[in-house]
């Protein structure tokens, strides 16, 4: 039955395709749009009216020219798609300063992507397990998980540099090895490069050897454990098959609209957001209980461990939030601690504030709150939105922090206990303002 729904499927003309193939003509006219966008575009970088582009005719560009005393530009695809008032986040120089007179009396204006090597490092590991363990048994699905693997051992994500400091990388690492040094997957990060160079404008990089070898002795154990880390990974990768498990080529893993597929016929011309809204229009959307929340009591949390602030400090926004509080702290609304209002949930310590709004009267004064209260402060206005249809722009125009004391009890590490009664007849007063 689905081979031949396929083949009818296949053979059918609807409405519209009919219409997207009498209205081809259309992407002509998106051509012709590109084309006017692309001469209008460099119009403007050349006048100065539009600067977050750059080419070799920019009001840059001839400054650089008149600074160079040269006309002649090798520019990249990368300076001419940035800001000209771009600064390389590693050297911090702006593109002006990053200009140089090449050694064909050209002007070097070359902005590259510097990014961690690992991946190679992996794949590299990946062949030697073959040497090394001398097996004669291929791999179906060790490769593939080495390439999935491999962004996770990176040590910074790729960041666009200008192409004196990508060079300083290749230099250091050269520098390193000729004192028989093993550093030939090691790549440095931008802050770590910034530690080691001479920076002169208009001017290649030079390296301070001495800074070099400090961080190279400071970071080499890292490197050293994330290559042994490596090589076990492909060593699993070689010989334990079963890792990863690859889709023939004649399936297609996730064919849907929204994903890239049956982008013909007219369909390419429709927004997947818009059609699955107008989709959920037409289908049945199970609604879910929006009262549990004062209905029915959620467990004592645990106690965190004794490392719970090492955790906590890992997490930046935990950390952030942990640190702009003094130790002595305390809920305004529930009045537990900073410790008691730390949460430990499936091995996670977690610890977060919320300050209220500032344009509600019965809010005004009241400094940061706890998860638990905010929480229980979003759950009366969810309920009132959802439930009954109320009109709440402000979370906090729902409840008093009066209103809300009355309604909990706090317990340390844990969601607040609800009073059903008092909470019920909350809800019950919003409902009769409403006029229901």
């Amino acid at each position: 039955m689905d081979s031949k729904y396929n083949d009818r499927n296949q053979r059918a003309v609807n409405k519209l395709a009919l219409w997207a193939n009498e209205n081809s003509d259309s992407l002509e006219t998106l051509q012709e749009r590109q084309s006017t966008a692309l001469r209008l575009a460099i119009e403007c970088i050349n006048n100065g009216t539009l600067d977050s582009l750059d080419s070799v005719n920019s009001p840059l560009s001839q400054e650089i020219k008149k600074h160079h005393k040269t006309e002649i530009f090798e520019m990249n695809s990368n300076w001419a798609e940035t800001s000209q008032h771009w600064h390389c986040p590693c050297c911090e120089r702006s593109k002006f300063e990053i200009s140089r007179v090449g050694s064909k009396s050209q002007i070097l204006a070359k902005l590259v992507i510097h990014h961690d090597h690992m991946t190679d490092a992996l794949k590299a590991a990946f062949h030697k397990v073959f040497l090394d363990s001398g097996t004669e048994r291929p791999t179906n699905t060790g490769l593939a998980m080495i390439e999935r693997m491999a962004p996770a051992f990176s040590a910074y994500a790729p960041i666009l540099i200008c192409e004196d400091c990508n060079n300083a990388d290749a230099a250091a690492k050269k520098l390193l090895a000729n004192k028989t040094l093993s550093v030939k997957w090691q790549s440095f990060s931008i802050g770590q490069i910034r530690q080691f160079i001479n920076i002169s404008n208009h001017s290649s990089h030079t390296i301070n050897e001495s800074n070099l070898l400090e961080v190279w002795a400071r970071i080499r154990p890292a490197y050293v454990a994330r290559m042994n880390l490596a090589y076990k990974v492909a060593e699993a990768a070689v010989l334990q098959d079963y890792w990863y498990e690859g889709y023939s080529p004649e399936i297609v893993a996730i064919p849907t609209l929204s994903n890239g597929h049956h982008r013909y016929g007219g369909l390419e011309l429709i927004n997947t957001e818009s059609f699955s809204h107008e989709m959920a229009q037409h289908s049945i959307v199970h609604k879910p209980n929006m009262s549990r929340w004062r209905t029915e009591s959620k467990p004592r949390g645990p106690v965190p461990p004794k490392n719970y602030l090492a955790m906590l400090l890992s997490l930046p926004g935990c950390a952030r939030m942990w640190e702009e509080l003094p130790n002595t702290w305390k809920c305004p609304i529930c009045q537990r601690s900073k410790f008691e209002s730390v949460s430990f949930v499936k091995g996670k310590s977690t610890f977060q504030t919320h300050l209220p709004s500032r344009s509600n009267r019965a809010w005004k004064g009241i400094q940061k709150i706890c998860k638990d209260c905010t929480s229980t402060i979003m759950s009366i206005k969810w309920e009132l939105v959802k439930e009954h249809g109320a009109n709440i722009k402000d979370s906090f125009d729902c409840v008093t922090p009066a209103q809300l004391k009355t309604i909990i009890t706090s317990r340390p590490h844990s969601p607040h206990l609800i009073d059903r009664n008092k909470s019920k007849l909350l809800i019950d007063q919003w409902i009769s303002q409403m006029g229901f």
